[in-house]
């Protein structure tokens, strides 16, 4: 039996109180196929099966963040479409409005990821209320409660990413008028509590678990994860402290190959701190990145729907071109097609066949090594300038981009010694778009670094951008307000003490 396993069979029965579904499945797995939401919390985690399953839900919301079909879109619409490495090549889902910084309040991707979002955190919530009246051996019970306090950390960090000050809720929230006094809470409170989880779950995560667990959350995850959001709150000492712990653990190491960290075949590899798992198979688990993506049926196999809400703009591929014919990473990300008399450029990392429309394999990478390396080295870049070690873990990821072995000098790739913070500064940024693209990281790491508007306006100017991409017309226009999304009308409507973030209405 599997992790993604437990995630596909587990969930429903045992939450009521029986036992009859078990634990028995054996492929991918900790993905639960029902809402324990609609179930009350006292018809259910009473035992050490049903807190279980309360884990296994909180893993399986994760999916529904970062994308499910039939439930949202996922986090790419917030951290790839708005930023100069993805456009829309359809208007379909609104998300054009993301594309061109027209982002209306009834935007359903609004609404779906908040709901999500919550749904998630409320999973989470319940168990650390409820497991403490739960027969469970101390340790059982400290690593229940460290993965959920993981899983809710990474929510709360995507949401305040999204929206800013957002609503804190880290107890169970037992009746709707309940629900309806929670504001919104200052950004640093946020990431404060943020931290608490991170480092809580830290003191309780294994350094490792075996095969059948792959995609548990483990300590380097919630390190790097943690690195990351000091990262976000320009903690940059305390961010190259907890990163360097992870690379000095050495449980992670770049594939030899670029390619091969995204093969369905190759999942949870030496590269991978954290993944949203899922499985195809007609299991109500499977990804739909493959058939959101693809701008042609050929693409998946003439499997389902080509939706093209997501593709590359040209931007990116010009970078990639810059970067030279032997930086390998341009032909495995990205192959070029036609909608239309248009060209465009499609993302290879999702690639699968599916067993139906929206029902594919492949997994999400929240965190890999080669971010830990890039964002350890700006961390101390930021903190002292370059370091030896500094470029060294930037110098491995450059390597490993023209199949050079990453351990050893490569004179004629290599940062030299001399480099200066302003150079490491541009070139960091530079190699985290091409190596993360389309992962979900290039629009946060721009609004983290200040780099946003001063990017995307050079960008607007340079591919003359117009909303909807228009002929004629004035230029897209992005100001301060952009930097964080509006809030759902929906939930402003719903609770009163909301307020919406400013320019928008």
């Amino acid at each position: 039996m599997t992790f993604k396993n437990i995630l596909t069979g587990a969930g429903f029965a045992a939450l009521l109180g029986s036992a009859s579904m078990g634990l028995s499945s054996c492929k991918k797995d900790f993905i639960d196929l029902n809402d324990p939401t609609r179930i009350p919390t006292t018809e259910g985690y009473t035992d050490s099966l049903s807190i279980l399953n309360g884990v296994t839900a909180a893993y399986a919301g994760l999916q529904d963040i970062y994308g499910k079909s039939g439930s949202n879109n996922g986090l790419y619409v917030f951290s790839e479409i708005p930023s100069d490495n993805a456009t829309t090549v359809i208007s379909g889902q609104l998300l054009n409005e993301f594309d061109f910084f027209g982002i209306t309040t009834s935007n359903p991707r609004l609404q779906s990821q908040w709901v999500v979002t919550y749904r998630t955190i409320a999973r989470a919530n319940v168990v650390l209320a409820r497991a403490g009246g739960v027969k469970l051996t101390a340790a059982t019970r400290a690593r229940y409660a460290a993965e959920v306090k993981f899983i809710r950390a990474l929510s709360y960090f995507n949401a305040v990413r999204i929206w800013g000050a957002i609503p804190l809720v880290t107890s169970e929230i037992a009746t709707i008028p309940d629900a309806y006094t929670y504001g919104r809470t200052p950004v640093t409170q946020v990431y404060a509590q943020i931290e608490k989880d991170l480092t809580d779950a830290i003191a309780d995560l294994p350094a490792t678990v075996p095969a059948a667990e792959l995609g548990r959350v483990t300590k380097s995850a919630a390190q790097g994860l943690l690195g990351k959001v000091y990262l976000t709150e320009t903690k940059y000492s305390d961010a190259a402290t907890i990163l360097n712990t992870v690379i000095t653990s050495n449980a992670y190491a770049l594939q030899a190959t670029y390619a091969n960290i995204f093969s369905i075949t190759n999942e949870m590899n030496s590269e991978i701190l954290f993944a949203v798992r899922y499985s195809k198979g007609a299991l109500g688990v499977g990804s739909p990145f493959a058939n959101n993506f693809a701008t042609a049926s050929s693409l998946v196999g003439g499997i389902g729907t080509s939706d093209q809400f997501f593709t590359l703009h040209k931007g990116l591929v010009d970078a990639f071109t810059a970067s030279g014919a032997t930086d390998v990473r341009g032909a495995a990300s990205y192959g070029t097609g036609t909608v239309g008399s248009t060209t465009v450029y499609y993302t290879k990392k999702y690639t699968d066949t599916p067993t139906a429309s929206l029902d594919a394999e492949n997994d999400w990478i929240v965190l890999r090594y080669a971010d830990v390396l890039l964002m350890y080295a700006e961390a101390v870049n930021e903190t002292s300038g370059p370091s030896a070690a500094a470029l060294e873990a930037v110098n491995k990821v450059i390597r490993r981009s023209r199949n050079l072995p990453v351990g050893t000098l490569a004179p004629t790739v290599d940062l030299p010694a001399t480099t200066t913070a302003a150079v490491l500064r541009d070139r960091i940024e530079l190699e985290r778009r091409l190596e993360l693209n389309m992962e979900g990281h290039r629009w946060f790491d721009l609004v983290r670094t200040g780099r946003a508007i001063p990017v995307m306006t050079a960008y607007i100017a340079q591919y003359t951008i117009r909303p909807n991409n228009a002929t004629t017309g004035n230029l897209v226009m992005i100001d301060t307000h952009n930097l964080v999304f509006p809030l759902p009308i929906q939930e402003i409507q719903t609770n009163s003490i909301l307020t919406q973030n400013p320019g928008y209405n």
